[in-house]
């Protein structure tokens, strides 16, 4: 029987569209590249999530990495970008129902400092037992020891535990699986397909 629910935070409550978000600061081809490939799959990007990195080392380090080819850009992007992506306001409502019916919501999340911070007073958080976010641990998914932290920490049993996750990869699921917490990935940004998952696990909403 489901008694506790992780959510992941992006593209599950907040919506991480990378396409979208880059749209709110340029339009031209060698830009958009540039984004994606030096800053979304930077190694500095995972550091941050790690919290091993400051915003402000990461604008230094990328842009002497490019020799300030896009420095503005890259400051700009770097300091703005999170307050681009919108909530998803129909999971929130999904989770107050779900906190309704007595279900232990938390939150297990990859999620850089700043980020986190920016975001930490919605609604939402306020619905959520406990809170477990990359940066904040020094560890991120998809190691094992960031679930088992949670699950510790808050007293959780695996077994009675579903995951809300996005990640295509299939790996996140793979961990959280192994140490026996229940779920599938989800549909990025689809309440239906997380209600379609709860279902199958057998969740009142």
């Amino acid at each position: 029987m489901i008694k506790n629910i992780i959510f992941d935070l992006g593209n599950v409550i907040i919506n991480y569209n990378q396409e979208q978000i880059i749209s709110n600061f340029t339009d031209k081809e060698d830009e958009i590249k540039y984004i994606y490939d030096e800053i979304f799959h930077s190694p500095e990007w995972t550091l941050m999530d790690l919290g091993n990195i400051t915003n402000d080392e990461t604008i230094e380090v990328i842009n002497k990495r490019n020799e300030f080819k896009y420095a503005k850009l890259t400051e700009d992007f770097l300091h703005e970008w999170y307050k681009t992506q919108p909530i998803n306001e129909d999971v929130v409502e999904l989770a107050k129902k779900l906190k309704e019916q007595g279900y232990n919501l938390y939150v297990l999340s990859n999620m850089a400092p700043l980020t986190y911070a920016y975001f930490q007073n919605n609604e939402f958080f306020k619905l959520c037992t406990g809170i477990v976010i990359s940066s904040h641990e020094h560890i991120k998914k998809p190691d094992e020891k960031i679930y088992k932290l949670l699950l510790d920490r808050y007293n959780i049993n695996a077994e009675e535990t579903i995951f809300i996750d996005d990640d295509d990869s299939g790996k996140n699921y793979e961990s959280a699986n192994r140490i026996g917490i229940k779920g599938r990935r989800i549909i990025p940004n689809q309440v239906e397909d997380i209600k379609k998952m709860l279902s199958e696990f057998e969740v009142k909403i």
